[in-house]
């Protein structure tokens, strides 16, 4: 047994391949594996350390967290396999001769290689693009889970991974979605006949952009008229979102809501049409269907669940009925309606209760509330045509009544920015 490892040893230690001065046998060989296979175990334990805990106490954004972990695994890394291979008495300096000399040729062969590695230690020090980030390439939509030295791994929203080299990410034009924060615009397009009233279409949209849960009332929806098309009337619907990588399901929830409600209101959606002049309009007038054996029916419009319902009254017209707006224009109203948002009340519903912040003014469009002076305990009543709120609006200090519906009541709040740009208006 004695000789056996003797004749083991031997054979390990016996030089098979002559370089230069040095001489590598298959010890050497062995040594060099289990010291890189050391550096990635130690790199990989270190990142998972830094990234999921270190840093993650300290309050780092996961981008920023990944990216620090990442860059300090591999200089670590770097730092360990030198160390062990002096430790080892590998030369390093014959190591970087043999590897400047096979770097000159492996480099045209792999240039491919060398160039996402380089991308990929690019986008770890400038983190344009980061590990959490939703973004957008090409026709690919997604979060990056991981980025390497050489490729990114992006997850699309269908939980498909992609691995997308480095090079790709930094040469291409890329879409960030979060770059600051998670929160977007999301655009919705809509075309209408060319017959429907453009101020009613706002209003209908600004209408479903309320109704959407998802929609934050952080910064108001706003509504633009695009273009007048040969076919429709062009408007396009931008809705502010806290998720921004939710944004399809914010587009199809709210492409629901504005069906229903153009429904509701007798809006058409925009369709191809086609003119026909009948050059002898009275021969058609005149003839009886019996006269065609293969006539054809005329299409019947689909009945609608949607006609048991009573058509809601326009906020312009409503508008109208109150003595400030009476003389507005379409074009006049149609400001007021984009920065406004209508609320319905129940009987007893409360507005505002006192102590409550004076974040909104409130034009009474039907109904009428009420409120009561602590101190005197009397109670004044507000009509439609009037308004509510102004005051702790723009001295800036909190409510000082609570005010109620007293019936059924439509109101337009205003936010402080519509407040404002509506002064500007109309002074």
């Amino acid at each position: 047994m004695f000789i056996f490892f003797e004749q083991m040893q031997s054979v390990l230690n016996s030089p098979f391949f002559q370089l230069g001065n040095s001489a590598l046998s298959l010890s050497a060989v062995a040594q060099f594996l289990l010291i890189v296979l050391i550096t990635f175990l130690a790199g990989w334990g270190l990142r998972r350390f830094l990234s999921r805990r270190l840093l993650k106490h300290l309050g780092l954004r996961q981008g920023t967290r990944e990216s620090v972990a990442a860059i300090a695994s591999y200089t670590a890394g770097l730092i360990l396999c030198l160390a062990l291979l002096q430790t080892t008495g590998i030369n390093i300096a014959s190591l970087a001769v043999v590897a400047g000399s096979l770097g000159i040729g492996i480099g045209f062969g792999l240039q491919e290689i060398t160039k996402n590695f380089i991308s990929g230690l690019t986008l770890l020090v400038e983190q344009k693009l980061k590990v959490g980030d939703f973004i957008e390439i090409d026709d690919l939509l997604g979060h990056i889970t991981e980025i390497s030295l050489r490729s990114t791994i992006i997850r699309t929203i269908t939980d498909r991974y992609i691995v997308v080299p480095n090079s790709d990410l930094v040469s291409n034009r890329i879409i960030n979605w979060t770059y600051f924060n998670t929160k977007g615009w999301v655009s919705i397009p809509v075309s209408v006949a060319h017959e429907s009233d453009p101020l009613l279409v706002i209003e209908v949209l600004m209408d479903s952009a309320y109704l959407e849960e998802t929609v934050s009332t952080e910064r108001t929806p706003e509504v633009y008229f695009t273009s007048i098309g040969p076919n429709s009337l062009d408007f396009k619907l931008w809705v502010w979102t806290d998720q921004i990588d939710q944004k399809f399901k914010v587009e199809s929830s709210l492409n629901f809501i504005i069906r229903q409600n153009f429904e509701q209101n007798g809006i058409r959606f925009a369709s191809p049409r086609i003119d026909v002049w009948n050059r002898n309009p009275n021969v058609v007038i005149n003839s009886d269907p019996s006269d065609y054996p293969q006539h054809a029916e005329l299409q019947q419009p689909r009945e609608s669940n949607l006609d048991a319902f009573a058509k809601p009254v326009a906020i312009k017209d409503l508008l109208r009925q109150v003595p400030y707006f009476r003389n507005c224009t379409d074009i006049e109203l149609r400001k007021l309606v984009e920065i406004g948002r209508r609320i319905r009340l129940e009987p007893a519903e409360i507005i505002y209760r006192e102590g409550d912040p004076g974040d909104a003014f409130y034009i009474i469009l039907s109904g009428s509330v009420s409120y009561t002076f602590p101190k005197t305990q009397q109670t004044t009543t507000i009509t439609a045509g009037q308004f509510v709120g102004e005051f702790s609006l723009m001295l800036g200090i909190p409510r000082t009544v609570t005010v109620k519906a007293i019936e059924e009541t439509t109101l337009l709040r205003l936010s402080p920015q519509g407040f404002k740009k509506l002064l500007q208006d109309q002074p």
